[in-house]
């Protein structure tokens, strides 16, 4: 990126953070709904995106029950990304993260970790609030290391997007060196979290099928399980009301040598994993960020 636009972008992020300091929490929220009222009428290309995207998704529904999907889409994810700044702002603390969610689900975690010798990975994606999921689950004594892509401005990446999200002690693992970074938590006993549902390139990934159509999927989660036995568990924070959220545990996920070539073996479980993704976006689809182009769709 340029050197001018990376700086540029970074202090105008780092201005909005000061600005918020002042103003109350509730007005917070509202403003970042209006922004994201205010993209979804304006920004053309990604609402296009988003509506082709639910259209390829759901072609059952009607186009006013996509666009209200949409709609809904846009404002819970303005309504997430203000959390994130009202924790960099100082306006959201640990007390009331958790008060926040309703983690009653927790003990099924817990006793799912009890069983596992070989650490965990969690299964999860860009549904719900996935990076309030990272701060509760560290304040609750679960922290882990989280599987991410490096941002595209670097100032922004370790200026605020990391101390956000090691702010309560969980880990960072850029893409590069994912791999032998979570074989060594691992073996340490500790858990990886790996959001699966964004598009990557065919040296990361394995076609599976998903919403019907073939998507590129991370095989590094299947790869890890075959080859060292950890837990694998799926893991979301789902908005059940306003400022209100539910820890979501699933079942682990399990896998035995069916006999079939070790790639073919990665490529089925790969499609498990993403078939779990798909069925909780079905379950809430007004959660997921449809603004990606998952497809690879030319709109």
């Amino acid at each position: 990126m340029n050197p001018v636009r990376e700086k540029t972008e970074y202090l105008l992020l780092k201005g909005l953070i000061v600005c918020l300091k002042p103003i109350p929490s509730k007005m917070v929220i509202s403003i970042f709904r209006l922004f994201g009222a205010l993209f979804f009428l304006t920004g053309f290309r990604r609402r296009n995106l988003t509506l082709a995207n639910l259209e390829l998704a759901f072609p059952e529904k009607s186009r006013k029950e996509r666009i209200g999907i949409a709609w809904r889409s846009f404002l819970n994810m303005a309504e997430f990304a203000s959390d994130s700044f009202l924790i960099l702002a100082g306006k959201l603390t640990p007390e009331e993260i958790t008060a926040m969610v309703d983690g009653t689900q927790l003990e099924k975690y817990q006793a799912l970790r009890s069983t596992s010798v070989t650490g965990a990975i969690h299964i999860t994606g860009h549904l719900g609030n996935w990076e309030l999921l990272a701060q509760y689950a560290a304040l609750k004594g679960l922290k882990s290391c989280i599987v991410v892509r490096e941002g595209d401005n670097r100032l922004i990446d370790e200026k605020i997007v990391m101390p956000l999200r090691t702010r309560y002690g969980n880990r960072i693992f850029y893409k590069k060196n994912a791999m032998l970074n979570t074989v060594k938590s691992l073996k340490r006993g500790e858990a990886v979290a790996f959001l699966i549902d964004q598009k990557i390139n065919r040296k990361e990934g394995v076609p599976v099928p998903f919403f019907g159509r073939e998507v590129l999927a991370v095989a590094s989660c299947a790869e890890i399980y075959i080859r060292f036995n950890p837990l694998a568990v799926p893991v979301f924070l789902i908005k059940t009301a306003p400022r209100q959220y539910k820890l979501l545990i699933g079942d682990a996920i399990e896998w035995k040598d069916d006999g079939s070539p070790h790639e073919k073996q990665v490529q089925k479980l790969t499609q498990r994993y993403q078939r779990i993704i798909e069925e909780m976006i079905r379950k809430y689809p007004d959660q997921w960020f449809w603004m990606h182009n998952r497809w690879r769709l030319k709109v």
